[in-house]
């Protein structure tokens, strides 16, 4: 994740002629390259293997109970913390502005949440512990995930670091408990204060 994010604002940091440091502050919107690089390695690591997309709960079995299960405290979430405060736009002209919009919705939604769920199966299958609905694969990838926003998002800070694991333990014993991640990937695109600011920006 860290290496791909390197390459990523490395990358950006050259075709636009910015320091890496100021970058994401000066365009917000760009992150959605480096969430999609940094995190996209297990995603082509498993359509290179040709894994089978059900393992990581790619599939129809189960997908009411996964949207079920995810809904309500997507939308409690939602309801108690709002709409972020509109930002202003960043001056994107069309069709730009669409496509960093959706490439928030993608970056920061499903593909995050297919980044926690590749690590959960693949930590529980080396550990041998997948059978288990609360399994250590899932408490040791959520809590790490979660610990890594100290550095991803300083800003936050640790209240913002524990907020993400417990987040996302629950999405993950509903994927668990369910077999299917497509609930827990609609409830963290709605959840998530980034997919709201960056579609905000985009679109203004």
């Amino acid at each position: 994740m860290f290496i791909g994010a390197l390459i990523a604002v490395s990358i950006l940091a050259y075709i636009y002629g910015e320091p890496a440091s100021s970058l994401l502050y000066s365009k917000p919107y760009l992150s959605s390259y480096v969430q999609m690089i940094g995190l996209g390695f297990p995603l082509m690591a498993s359509l290179v293997c040709g894994d089978d997309p059900r393992l990581y709960g790619l599939r129809r079995e189960g997908l009411a109970k996964s949207m079920a299960l995810s809904a309500v405290p997507a939308l409690a979430l939602r309801a108690l913390w709002g709409i972020p405060p509109s930002v202003k736009g960043y001056g994107l002209a069309f069709p730009f502005n669409i496509l960093y919009a959706l490439l928030a919705v993608a970056a920061y939604g499903p593909l995050e949440v297919f980044f926690v769920v590749w690590l959960i199966v693949n930590t529980d299958k080396v550990i041998k512990t997948g059978r288990r609905t609360l399994s250590p694969g899932l408490l040791a990838t959520t809590l790490a995930f979660g610990l890594i926003h100290l550095v991803t998002a300083p800003r936050g800070g640790l209240p913002n670091a524990v907020t993400v694991a417990i987040e996302f333990t629950a999405l993950g014993l509903v994927f668990k408990y369910s077999g299917n991640s497509v609930g827990p990937m609609a409830a963290w695109t709605l959840i998530n204060g980034q997919v709201i600011r960056l579609l905000l920006g985009s679109l203004a």
